[in-house]
C-alpha cells in the first residue's frame, strides 16, 4: 500500500518534512518502529541527520506525526456514516466501510506490529488509541443497531456486542496472524481474508436476499473493494 502513501501525504512536489514521513512510514511498516533510527531514516532519504532533525527532533517526534495522521485519516471514516445519517447502506456499503478502516490500518500498519511495545514507550499514542478504539467500536455499533431495525440483522443486543468484538479483533490483530503464519503483508490479500473472517462470524445474522449475499461473497473473494 505504501506506492500510494503520496495521496495521503499531499501532492506529489512533497515538501522535506512530508518526505521524511512518507520515508518513515514505508521502512517502519516494513522493519518496524523498534527497528529503525532516525538515522536510517535520514540515510534512506539522502539528507543529513541534522536536516532530519531541524524538521522532527527525534524519532519519538516522528512516530507522534504519524500516528496523529493515522487518527485523522481513521476519524474522517468513522465519522462518514453519520454524516450521511439520511442514506440507508446496505449490508454490501458495510462491508465495504469495514474494507476501508482494514485498508488504513494496513497503511499504517507498523502501529498495530506490536502495539503493547508502542504505547509503552509512547504515552500519547497509548492514550490515542485508546479514544480511537472507542470511536471505532461506537461506530460499528450503531452501524449494527441501523441493521437491527432495518432487518438486515437479525440480532440481539448482546449478539451485536460479540461482533463488535470480533471485528475489532480483527482489525486490530490481522497482521500479526497473517505474518505469524509466513504471509507477505505488505499487499492486500490478507485485507480480503479478514474481511471474509468478518462475514463469516456475521453470516448466521445477515438477513438479506440471496442474490445479495453472493454478489458480496463474490466481491469479496475477487477483491473489488480496492480503490486504486
Amino acid at each position: 500500500m505504501i506506492q500510494h502513501a503520496p495521496s495521503h501525504f499531499g501532492d506529489n512536489k512533497m515538501k522535506t518534512a512530508q518526505r521524511i514521513l512518507v520515508t518513515a512510514l514505508d521502512i517502519f511498516n516494513q522493519q518496524g518502529e523498534n527497528n529503525v533510527s532516525s538515522v536510517e531514516i535520514a540515510m534512506e532519504l539522502d539528507i543529513s541527520p541534522g536536516n532530519l532533525y531541524y524538521h522532527f527532533k527525534g524519532k519519538e517526534v516522528i512516530v507522534a506525526a504519524l500516528f496523529e495522521l493515522y487518527q485523522q485519516q481513521m476519524r474522517a471514516i468513522l465519522d462518514a456514516p453519520s454524516n450521511q445519517s439520511d442514506t440507508l447502506l446496505s449490508i454490501e456499503d458495510f462491508f465495504y466501510y469495514l474494507y476501508l478502516i482494514i485498508e488504513k490500518n494496513h497503511l499504517f500498519r507498523f502501529l498495530y506490529r506490536n502495539p503493547n511495545d508502542l504505547s509503552d514507550k509512547y504515552p500519547s499514542v497509548a492514550k490515542g488509541f485508546i479514544k480511537l478504539m472507542a470511536a471505532q467500536e461506537r461506530c460499528v455499533t450503531e452501524l449494527l443497531a441501523k441493521f437491527v431495525i432495518q432487518k438486515s440483522i437479525v440480532a440481539s443486543p448482546g449478539q451485536c456486542n460479540q461482533m463488535v468484538e470480533i471485528i475489532g479483533l480483527v482489525f486490530s490483530q490481522a497482521g500479526n496472524y497473517y505474518a505469524l503464519k509466513g504471509h507477505d503483508i505488505n499487499g492486500d490479500e490478507y485485507l480480503y481474508k479478514s474481511l471474509s473472517a468478518i462475514l463469516f462470524a456475521l453470516l448466521p445474522y445477515i438477513n438479506i436476499e440471496q442474490g445479495e449475499l453472493h454478489h458480496l461473497q463474490e466481491a469479496i473473494a475477487n477483491r473489488e473493494f480496492s480503490v486504486e
